[in-house]
C-alpha cells in the first residue's frame, strides 16, 4: 500500500533520550561498509544444488557481515520495533545469541534455520527473513528439487493430508498425520510455525498450511522418502511415501480468473472472489469491476457477498477505485494516525531523511458522484485467517464507515497495521528480508492491536472452503 505524507499533516518524533544498551551499540556501532568488504570463502562449496543459495555454503565472515547489513537496514528502516515485538530485550538477545551461532561455515538452509526463528518474535508478515519467493521455488521444483508429497490443512485437530503434492488426489486424502519420520506431528509444526511470519498464530497457520512442503524441506532438509503416522481408532497406520519433484498448488502461477472472479447465484445474491489487491495489468483488473457492478445491477442482484477470506494484500487504489467506487455512500479516509520512517527514495520537500514522522491522515476520498454507478443492494464482506495487509486496511474502512457487514473469522492482520514494505537481498547468502516503514490505524482512529473482528463471526473448523462460503451467505442474507 502506498503511503505519500505530502497529504498528512505531520509532526516529527523526537527520539528518547536513553542510554542504549551495549547489545545494541555493537548491532549498531558496526561498521557497515567494512562488514560488507568481507567475501571470504562467500561460495567456497555448492552442497546440494537444488535449492539455489540456500544450498550454497558460506564463511563465517560472510554470514556476520549479512548479520549486520540486516540489523542496520531494519533499524533505519521500520518506524518503531515495538509495534510487534513484544520482548525487544528478548529480540536482541537472540540476535546475540544468532552471532555465536553462526560462527562457522554453513550452508544457507542452515543460516535459514537459525536466522528465520526471529520470525515469531517479530510478529509481523511485514516483517521477516525470507524462505524463498514463488519464482525461485517453482525453479527449483523444476531442476529436481522434490518436497514432502501432500498438500496439507492444519486445524485445532492437526495436521490433514488434503491431497498429493500439487493437487491431484491422494489415497490418504483426509486422514490426520501423527508422526513424520518418528517425529510427533505436534513438534514438527511448532518447529515450522516459529519460523513463518505473521501477526498472530491463526496467519502463521494459514500460511504454514499454503507453505508446508518448502518449509518443511528448509528445516529439515533433504528427503527421498518419508515415514508417516496416521491417526486411526486402532494403534495406528504406518506408511513410507517417496517425496514427489512437484510444485506445491500456492506457487503454481495463477490466472485472473483465479484471482477474480463474479459468480451470480441463486435468491438474486452473488459471490464476488478477490484473492489478491493487485495484477500485472491494471486496467484489465479495474475493467473487470466496472462490467461486475454493472452486471449486478441488471441482474438486479440483493445481496453481494464480497470473499477477501484467502486475500493477503496488495495496493490500496485496487479496492478504492475497484470496489469502494461502487459501494461507497460517503466520503472515507482509509487510516487516521500513522508513524513513517522517511527514506530518501520517498523524501518529500522539508523532510529529513531517516527521520520518523508522526500524524493523522486528513485527506477524504469523496464518493461516486453517477447515482448510475453505485450498486443497489447490500454488500457483506467475508474475511479469514488470510485477510491480511491492503485486505486488512479494506476490512477497517468497510466497518468504520458501515459500507458492508463483516461476516467470517477474525483477519490474519491486526486491525493497526503496518505497511509500505521494503525488500533486501542479504549481500552474501542471497537470503531475502522484508520490513515495512509505516504503521497506520484504522480510520476511526482506535489503535487495535489485535484482528479485525467481523459483525457475524462464522466458525471455519470443521469446513471446506463451499461450506464456509455458503453458511456465510446464509447468515448474511436477510440482514
Amino acid at each position: 500500500m502506498n503511503f505519500n505524507t505530502s497529504y498528512f499533516s505531520t509532526q516529527v518524533v523526537k527520539p528518547k533520550s536513553e542510554t542504549l544498551s551495549s547489545s545494541l551499540k555493537r548491532l549498531l556501532g558496526t561498521s557497515l561498509a567494512g562488514a560488507l568488504m568481507v567475501l571470504c570463502g562467500t561460495q567456497a562449496a555448492k552442497a546440494d544444488e537444488t535449492l539455489g543459495h540456500f544450498s550454497a555454503v558460506y564463511s563465517a565472515e560472510a554470514i556476520q557481515a549479512d548479520i549486520n547489513q540486516w540489523v542496520h537496514w531494519v533499524h533505519t528502516t521500520h518506524p518503531d520495533l515495538t509495534h510487534s515485538i513484544q520482548d525487544i530485550d528478548g529480540f536482541y538477545e537472540r540476535i546475540d545469541t544468532l552471532r555465536d551461532r553462526l560462527n562457522k561455515p554453513m550452508t544457507g538452509e542452515q543460516i535459514w534455520r537459525e536466522f528465520a526463528s526471529l520470525n515469531s518474535m517479530m510478529a509481523d508478515g511485514h516483517l521477516s527473513i525470507g524462505d524463498g519467493t514463488n519464482t525461485q521455488w517453482r525453479q527449483w521444483v523444476a531442476q529436481g528439487a522434490k518436497l514432502f508429497p501432500f498438500e496439507v490443512a492444519l486445524s485445532d485437530r492437526g495436521l490433514k493430508v488434503v491431497s498429493e503434492l500439487g493437487g491431484a488426489p491422494s489415497a490418504h486424502d483426509g486422514k490426520y498425520i501423527q508422526e513424520i519420520n518418528g517425529i510427533p506431528v505436534t513438534e514438527v509444526v511448532a518447529t515450522l510455525l516459529q519460523r513463518i511470519e505473521g501477526d498472530n498464530v491463526a496467519f502463521r497457520s494459514a500460511l504454514l498450511t499454503r507453505r508446508f512442503a518448502m518449509t518443511y524441506r528448509l528445516m529439515y532438509g533433504i528427503k527421498n522418502a518419508f515415514t508417516l503416522k496416521f491417526q486411526t481408532d486402532g494403534a495406528g497406520e504406518s506408511v513410507r511415501v517417496a517425496a514427489l519433484n512437484k510444485a506445491p498448488v500456492s506457487i503454481k502461477q495463477r490466472t485472473f480468473d483465479d484471482n477474480f472472479n463474479l459468480k451470480l447465484l441463486d435468491n438474486q445474491q452473488a459471490l464476488l472472489t478477490i484473492k489478491q489487491f493487485g495484477w500485472d495489468e491494471p486496467d484489465a483488473y479495474f475493467q473487470f469491476m466496472a462490467e461486475t457492478f454493472e452486471r449486478l445491477n441488471k441482474a438486479q442482484t440483493k445481496h453481494l457477498m464480497i470473499d477477501i477470506s484467502d486475500n493477503t494484500g496488495g495496493d490500496d487504489v485496487y479496492w478504492k477505485q475497484g470496489i469502494l467506487k461502487y459501494i461507497a455512500t460517503t466520503p472515507y479516509r482509509h487510516g487516521s494516525t500513522y508513524q513513517v520512517r522517511i527514506l530518501e527514495k520517498y523524501r518529500d520537500p522539508g523532510e529529513v531523511v531517516g527521520s520518523v514522522l508522526s500524524g493523522e491522515l486528513t485527506k477524504m476520498t469523496e464518493p461516486e458522484t453517477d447515482p448510475g454507478l453505485l450498486f443497489n443492494g447490500k454488500v457483506s464482506v467475508l474475511t479469514g485467517p488470510l485477510t491480511y495487509s491492503s485486505s486488512v486496511l479494506f476490512a477497517n474502512t468497510i466497518q468504520d464507515y458501515s459500507f458492508a457487514t463483516l461476516v467470517g473469522t477474525p483477519t490474519g492482520g491486526r486491525s493497526s497495521q503496518s505497511g509500505g514494505i521494503q525488500f533486501l537481498t542479504l549481500k552474501h547468502t542471497g537470503i531475502r528480508a522484508v520490513t515495512p516503514r509505516f504503521i497506520l490505524d484504522r480510520p476511526s482512529g482506535k489503535q487495535q492491536m489485535t484482528p479485525v473482528q467481523p459483525d457475524i463471526v462464522i466458525s471455519q473448523q470443521g469446513l471446506n472452503k463451499a461450506e464456509f462460503i455458503a453458511k456465510a451467505l446464509s447468515a448474511t442474507y436477510s440482514l
